[in-house]
């Protein structure tokens, strides 16, 4: 059996007897091997669970159930608001999870470059639980990220015990990387827990022979296709595992040929559906593959080895130098782990190559799973990378438990522990702080996840659970398509219509509306879903920025038409009938002001007047802020008769406001001719030209 790497050699000389122990080990080992025969259970050189192994099953059930609680604060809180947003691959999953609700149940969803199905179907799961909402779609993930946990332990504990177990689910609860997947409805963050489980019951079926453990390693691995892409560059990690069982020194059993064939056959019935739809559509599976390879010219330039070379560099930089660039995956150049886990990763490489089978199989595990991020542009991507969980996280725990057993060798196991202890809190520390610190506060990964379109479809949402009368709402196509998050979270029902902007209403419409229209379109003629006789707000806040683009710009232009306030005397009336009906002006910081005005139309008007906003000391001028009404939303050339427009400037000052000496002044001119348009009557003091209204 082999020795126990949790536990203290006897006697008074524990270097000799540790040395005495690998030597009989790799007697036992010489001894057992046969190219045809796999060694007797009792006498594998493998790890095996037993009595005497430390620690007790006691103490490891509350180790794993302390270390599970980390992971689920870890993973749930501010769930669903960190990261901000619904991006448009998780809104795609929710909107076929919807379509499987309603009978539809492919192997393959075509949508989005296309999908595997099995995160999509837990979707669906939440979708019915939650309704459509950002909860329902992440929920899953944080299932399988918690689940992965585990999972994680038994494939450690397989490997090389249950220290090891133990120390490889602490790492896979507090790393940033397999945190984050647990909050985001990406479909990748499940094929870490069909890995660990298949390579934990093959493990164990390697060390115990037992035939129910290769069925349950196959049936698990054949699952594994259902969930990423990346699960495609398993068979070479297979390949790699027998070439290992090739190799005497590694002491690994060999499984009979019955049980490689239970294996494969229970992989192959569980994955043949999947198989046989991509053998009859090839092309389906390789078109994105074939977008994105580094031996695309556009991707490579003419230099796919080169590129390649570069590609391999940079995915060997991720593990503790600089990670995945991509806000949506990752915090920006963060590498996998922090310098503590870094060492213990380092160590741990050192520590594999030692420990025979399990720990080259867990390094050559890793580098195969690379390759889908290597052979792709823009490595590291901590997707197309996901496939090196949870091994990737064996590898800090061998580093752990070999510094460990080193103090326990020389009589200092407390030491070990605290040690782990405090690489493993430093682990905590370091990912709570940036993911909720700088990762959440990040203004890129609000627009990485899209949150402009999440807050649009809140917007929506809010104005339609309103109780005051009936309520109607109308998106421009524009939009509707663009933005899928859109059509997932925004409620299917007769009270949200899309539109085309340039396309007038069938009959008039009552009651209050909400509009919106993408802002680089015509749309004028799309203001006339307003009712008319209405006061009109426009809210142009919500901003969009591409992957791409270098800056940020307007998502949406949202008009709320609500029932005007009963009658009252306008402030002021200038030409061509427009009436100043409203005006506040309060103070919006040490030296700024905030106007909202109220223009009210009498007549249609044939051009678009500027509003200027003047705050005066004496004669001279304070601040001001001249620009079309509501922001050039609703142009002077648009308002209706009757209409009310809600205005709103922000004027910078040059000193503090001082009621007592400063004034504020506000009118339209013609920006053609800067002529302003003559007040006819006020209610208060004016020039003939301007308004003054009260201060704040």
């Amino acid at each position: 059996m082999a020795s126990n790497p949790s536990a203290r050699p006897p006697g008074r000389h524990p270097r000799r007897h540790e040395r005495l122990a690998r030597v009989s080990e790799e007697r036992l080992c010489t001894a057992t091997y046969s190219p045809n025969a796999r060694p007797p259970a009792d006498a594998s050189p493998l790890p095996r669970p037993g009595e005497k192994e430390r620690p007790s099953a006691l103490i490891c059930a509350i180790a794993l159930a302390a270390i599970m609680a980390v992971a689920l604060v870890l993973r749930a809180a501010r769930f669903g608001q960190v990261p901000a947003g619904l991006y448009h691959d998780e809104a795609y999953n929710g909107l076929d999870a919807l379509q499987v609700l309603q009978g539809w149940h492919p192997l393959w969803f075509p949508a989005n470059n296309g999908r595997e199905p099995l995160f999509i179907y837990l979707v669906a799961l939440g979708v019915r639980l939650f309704g459509p909402t950002v909860t329902a779609v992440r929920a899953p993930a944080l299932l399988l990220g918690l689940l992965t946990v585990p999972a994680t332990a038994f494939l450690g504990t397989q490997l090389a015990g249950r220290r090891v177990g133990l120390l490889s689910a602490a790492v896979t609860a507090i790393t940033f990387w397999p945190v984050h997947l647990s909050r985001v409805g990406f479909r990748a963050v499940a094929l870490p827990l069909f890995i660990a489980l298949a390579l934990g019951f093959l493990w164990r079926g390697l060390r115990r022979g037992r035939r129910r453990d290769y069925a349950l390693a196959g049936l698990f691995y054949g699952a594994s296709f259902y969930t990423y892409l990346a699960a495609r560059f398993t068979p070479l990690a297979l390949v790699a595992l027998g070439a290992l069982m090739l190799w005497p020194a590694a002491c690994l059993p060999r499984p009979t040929w019955r049980q490689a064939g239970l294996f494969a056959g229970a992989a192959l019935l569980v994955a043949a559906p999947l198989l046989g739809y991509m053998a009859l559509n090839p092309q389906v599976f390789a078109g994105r593959a074939e977008q994105v390879s580094v031996f695309n010219p556009a991707i490579s330039h003419g230099d796919p080895w080169g590129t390649l070379a570069r590609q391999s560099l940079l995915a060997l930089e991720a593990f503790f130098i600089r990670g995945d660039r991509i806000p949506r995956h990752n915090l920006p150049w963060r590498p996998i782990f922090d310098p503590a886990l870094g060492l213990a990763f380092v160590v741990g490489l050192i520590a594999a190559t030692k420990r025979r089978a399990g720990g080259w199989f867990a390094i050559l595990w890793v580098a195969i799973m690379l390759l889908p991020t290597v052979l792709a542009e823009d490595t590291p991507h901590f997707l197309r990378a996901v496939g090196i969980q949870p091994l990737v996280f064996v590898l800090p725990a061998f580093g752990l438990d070999a510094a460990w057993r080193w103090f326990e060798a020389h009589g200092r196991p407390a030491l070990g522990g605290c040690l782990a202890g405090l690489v493993l809190l430093a682990g905590v520390g370091s990912t709570a702080y940036a993911y909720f610190g700088p990762y959440a506060n990040l203004q890129a990964v609000y627009y990485f996840f899209e949150g402009g379109a999440r807050e649009l479809a809140g917007r929506i949402d809010a104005f339609l659970g309103g109780t005051a009368g009936p309520r109607q709402v109308y998106i421009s196509q524009r939009l509707w398509r663009d933005w899928p998050s859109l059509r997932f979270l925004v409620p299917a029902n007769r009270a949200v219509q899309v539109i085309a902007p340039d396309a007038p209403p069938q009959a008039q419409p009552s009651g209050e509306v909400l509009l919106a229209v993408w802002p680089f379109e015509s749309y004028g003629p799309a203001l006339q879903y307003l009712p008319a006789g209405s006061r009109l707000e426009v809210d142009a806040d919500l901003q969009e920025r591409g992957d791409l683009d270098p800056q940020p710009r307007s998502l949406a232009l949202i008009f709320r038409a609500t029932a005007r306030p009963p009658a009252q005397a306008p402030l002021a009336t200038l030409e061509h009938g427009i009436r100043l009906a409203e005006a506040r002006v309060e103070e919006a910081g040490p030296a700024r002001l905030r106007v909202r005005l109220v223009w009210e139309a009498g007549e249609a008007l044939p051009i678009d007047y500027t509003v200027f906003v003047h705050a005066l000391r004496g004669g001279d001028m304070l601040g001001q802020h001249d620009g079309p009404p509501a922001g050039g939303a609703l142009p002077t050339r648009f308002w209706r008769p009757g209409d009310q427009v809600v205005d709103v400037h922000e004027v910078d000052l040059s000193a503090p406001y001082d009621p007592q000496s400063d004034r504020v002044i506000v009118g339209l001119y013609d920006p053609a001719t800067v002529t302003r348009l003559r007040v006819v009557a006020s209610r208060t003091p004016a020039p003939d030209s301007a308004i003054t209204i009260p201060g704040p």
